[in-house]
C-alpha cells in the first residue's frame, strides 16, 4: 500500500501543495518553519482523523482559510486497486471523510484504510511517559490483527465508563455496581488475553530489529495486566470494593495494563541514552510494522519527523534500511538535504524542498 499522489489545502502554512509521493522513500527537506512537519501532519490527519500536535483540530487550520481539506490516492499492492480518501475540517469544527466519493462514518474506518506509524520529538513518550502510551501502542496492533477486537474494545470502555459515574455518585445502589462489575470483568480479560498473545508475537521481532542496531543491550517486553497475574480479576475487585468506592474510581482492569521495557533487566529509560531511546522507539515500531505486514499482507505506512536528531549517521542507515527491508513506503523531514543523500544512494526515492508551505521536487 502507499500513496500515489497527496494533496494538501490550507493546513498551517500550506495553501495548495500537491506532491507524487514516491512508493518507497520520500525525503523532505527545508528550513524550520518551512512545513516539513505539517506534511506529515496532513497524512496523519488522512490516517487518524486528528492531529499529532493538537488536540484542537481547528487550530490546523490555516489562520486565512475556514476550512483544510486533504486528500489522496492510495494504491493497495495487494488487491491491485487504486482509491480516493479525503478528510475535511471546518474552523467551525465540523470534520467529513470519504472514501471513493462514499462518506465514512467514523475515524476508525480512515485507520482501517490508511494504517500509520508515526515517530517524532514525542514518541520518547512510549518509554518514558506513562503507561498510556504504551497501551495506546499495543491496541494500535492488536486492532490491525483482530478483527472483533474495536467493538470489544469500546463495549470495555462503556462499562467501564459507567461503573465510574456510579462510584462517583457517593450513594450508589450497590447492585448496580456490582452489575457492572460483572460486565466489566470478563471484557477486561478477553482484551488481556488479546494483548498478552499479541507482545508474546511482537517480541520476537522487537528482539531482532534491536539485534540489528547494535549496543542497545538484550531487551525484555513484559506485559503487566492491570491487577496481581495470580488472581482471577474476580477475586481482585471483590476484595477492593471498598477501595474503589472510596476512589471514585476502579483501580484494577485492563485499563490500567502497561509494558514493562526492559534493557538488560533494568527500565530502558533509565539504561539508555536519549539517543539510544530514539532507536529503541525505532525498533519497536518497525517491528509493530514488521508484524502487521506478516498478519495483514500488506505494509504500513511510516511517518518520521526529523529522522536526523539524535541519531548518528550510522544508526540512520539502520533504520533506512530496515524501512527499505519491509518494502513500505515512508517519508522523513530534516532541515539539510546532504543529512540524506548519502543515506539514500542507490534507493529509489524522491526529494522534495519545503520553503514558505510550498514543496518543489529537488
Amino acid at each position: 500500500m502507499h500513496l500515489s499522489q497527496l494533496d494538501i489545502l490550507q493546513v498551517r502554512n500550506l495553501q495548495d501543495v500537491r506532491i507524487c509521493c514516491h512508493a518507497g522513500a520520500n525525503v523532505i527537506y527545508g528550513s524550520n518553519g518551512s512545513g516539513k512537519t505539517s506534511l506529515l501532519e496532513a497524512i496523519y490527519l488522512l490516517g487518524r482523523g486528528r492531529s499529532f500536535k493538537h488536540r484542537d483540530l481547528r487550530v490546523v487550520v490555516n489562520n486565512h482559510a475556514d476550512e483544510l481539506v486533504v486528500s489522496a490516492r492510495i494504491e493497495r499492492h495487494r488487491s491491485n486497486s487504486s482509491h480516493q480518501l479525503g478528510v475535511k475540517r471546518t474552523a467551525q469544527g465540523r470534520f467529513e471523510a470519504r472514501l471513493d466519493g462514499k462518506p465514512l462514518q467514523s475515524a476508525v474506518q480512515l485507520v482501517e484504510e490508511l494504517p500509520l506509524q508515526l515517530i517524532d520529538a514525542h514518541s520518547f513518550t512510549l518509554l518514558e511517559g506513562g503507561p498510556l502510551q504504551r497501551r495506546q501502542f499495543l491496541d494500535w496492533g492488536v486492532f490491525h490483527v483482530e478483527h472483533g477486537y474495536t467493538v470489544l474494545w469500546r463495549r470495555f470502555q462503556k462499562a467501564l465508563k459507567q461503573r465510574n459515574q456510579l462510584l462517583r455518585h457517593g450513594r450508589m445502589d450497590a447492585e448496580s455496581l456490582r452489575a457492572w462489575t460483572a460486565e466489566l470483568i470478563p471484557l477486561s480479560e478477553q482484551i488481556t488475553s488479546y494483548r498478552k498473545q499479541y507482545l508474546v508475537e511482537l517480541t520476537q521481532q522487537a528482539i531482532a530489529v534491536a539485534g540489528r542496531f547494535g549496543g542497545l543491550g538484550v531487551l525484555e517486553l513484559e506485559y503487566y495486566q492491570g491487577w496481581d497475574h495470580q488472581r482471577s480479576l474476580e477475586e481482585v475487585m471483590k476484595t477492593d470494593e471498598a477501595r474503589d468506592i472510596a476512589t471514585a474510581k476502579t483501580n484494577h482492569g485492563a485499563h490500567k495494563a502497561d509494558i514493562r521495557i526492559k534493557v538488560d533487566g533494568v527500565a530502558a529509560a533509565e539504561r539508555l541514552s536519549r539517543g539510544q531511546i530514539k532507536l529503541l522507539v525505532y525498533a519497536l515500531k518497525l517491528a509493530q510494522g514488521m508484524h502487521y505486514q506478516e498478519k495483514v499482507g500488506q505494509s504500513c505506512l511510516f511517518l518520521l519527523d526529523d529522522l536526523p536528531a539524535e541519531l548518528d549517521y550510522e544508526h540512520r542507515g539502520q533504520v533506512v534500511s530496515c524501512l527499505n527491508g519491509l518494502g513500505c513506503q515512508y517519508f522523513m523531514t530534516g532541515v539539510d538535504k546532504k543529512d540524506f543523500e548519502e543515506l539514500v544512494v542507490g534507493i529509489a526515492h524522491q526529494m522534495f524542498h519545503m520553503e514558505h508551505g510550498v514543496a518543489s521536487v529537488g
